[in-house]
């Protein structure tokens, strides 16, 4: 069975392409969920996708998405999706035994047309990257013989997280009554940017699970400034009750009764794409936000500190 070829507002063949890969790179599904539950379970992956594809068009490139999604009611997304961009593109859904690195869908299409090729590129997620479940959207550019690229580096700009006013009035240094502080957040929501910047105050310091790993070396790191009586920030996702009670217990037992925790309710889908907007080496995968999620329980007053939720 050869791959299926969908024509919406009839395209036409152009020696620029921009092609593109569906899932988690034109959209993803809604609310945060790894895998789409239904036809109209999709979003754009970025605001931008749509004014960003229609930018390359206009630009004299012909627009293709190239996808395995070959599920029956995906085939129906995928047009539902095609048309919202509003442009003339291409469509073509691999059948099983041409996936993608195989360059059937690209050979389908073009058939005795060509393309410029130092002038093409392919944008997909799949690049062997740590956070990726495999690098099958680079092999498929390097078998056709075009660049590759993320989603990132296309639809995204670098994403200025902002700092809530409101943490001034909260974070004022008192040497009699220092602070522990719980961050809370999925890798990605700004738990750090916002730490390091209570930090900027006087005596006050952040712990990072990045750098300590395991909760009893952040512990144990936190012993040096009890002696200085610095106020303390846990920087990890501390998703749950019993994680976040370790730093309530250590703080009650060296005399810390000014304990806060930040819940940075940032949404995973956003927080995952920032992530993945990180220097390879410092992102995080992709099962860690499964992880979070398993053992999350939501931050309450109840657990006997002051919760500011932002």
């Amino acid at each position: 069975m050869s791959s299926s070829i969908y024509k919406i507002n009839k395209p036409k063949y152009r020696d620029k392409l921009a092609a593109f890969d569906y899932d988690w790179t034109i959209v993803n599904p809604k609310e945060g969920k790894t895998l789409p539950i239904n036809v109209n379970d999709w979003e754009w992956y970025h605001p931008s996708v749509p004014d960003k594809i229609k930018e390359y068009y206009d630009n004299g490139h012909m627009i293709v998405i190239f996808t395995n999604q070959s599920k029956e009611w995906k085939h129906k997304q995928i047009r539902i999706v095609s048309r919202a961009l509003k442009i003339p593109i291409f469509t073509v859904i691999a059948s099983k035994p041409n996936y993608k690195p195989k360059t059937n869908m690209f050979d389908v299409l073009f058939k005795n047309n060509t393309i410029n090729k130092s002038e093409s590129f392919f944008v997909g997620d799949a690049l062997g990257r740590k956070i990726d479940f495999s690098d099958s959207d680079k092999v498929f550019a390097d078998n056709i013989g075009i660049k590759c690229y993320s989603p990132e580096e296309i639809f995204f700009k670098e994403e200025k997280i902002i700092i809530p006013n409101i943490l001034d009035n909260y974070f004022i240094y008192n040497e009699s009554n220092p602070e522990i502080i719980i961050m809370v957040g999925y890798p990605g929501s700004g738990k750090s940017t916002i730490a390091n910047y209570i930090c900027n105050s006087d005596n006050y310091v952040s712990i990072n699970s990045d750098d300590y790993k395991t909760t009893p070396k952040m512990l144990k790191k936190a012993k040096d400034y009890l002696l200085n009586k610095s106020s303390i920030i846990f920087d990890a996702t501390n998703s749950s009750i019993k994680k976040r009670n370790e730093y309530i217990t250590f703080a009650k037992k060296n005399n810390y009764y000014n304990i806060k925790c930040i819940h940075v309710s940032t949404p995973l889908s956003v927080s995952f794409k920032r992530n993945r907007l990180r220097k390879e080496e410092k992102q995080v995968p992709k099962i860690a936000y499964s992880v979070y999620t398993k053992h999350y329980q939501e931050p309450s007053s109840d657990e006997g500190f002051q919760l500011i939720k932002i």
